[in-house]
């Protein structure tokens, strides 16, 4: 038999669960039986969660968000400046 495919949740569900934990309102193994997870899906939603918060408080955005944002305007200008030669060849083809 092959493996089971792991549930996928919500970041609201992964939230949740991981401040539950954080709170101390169950164990890890006690989440994760009543989740339907195991133990080390957990430890990575906490560990992100946390780096997430720690980025957070120190003010400074993801980077690889940054590269996206990076990437998304150069992206957006390149179509514009196409979609202004495409009007010119349009406007001189018309005279």
């Amino acid at each position: 038999m092959g493996k089971l495919k792991p549930k996928e949740r919500s970041v609201e569900e992964k939230v949740t669960i991981v401040l539950s934990l954080l709170r101390g309102e169950a164990s890890a193994a006690e989440l994760c039986r009543r989740y339907g997870t195991t133990e080390n899906s957990l430890n990575k939603w906490k560990e992100r969660f946390l780096e997430g918060g720690k980025a957070g408080l120190a003010g400074r955005k993801d980077e690889g968000l940054t590269a996206l944002e990076t990437e998304n305007r150069q992206l957006k200008e390149a179509l514009a400046e196409t979609v202004l030669k495409l009007e010119i060849q349009k406007k001189l083809k018309g005279l």
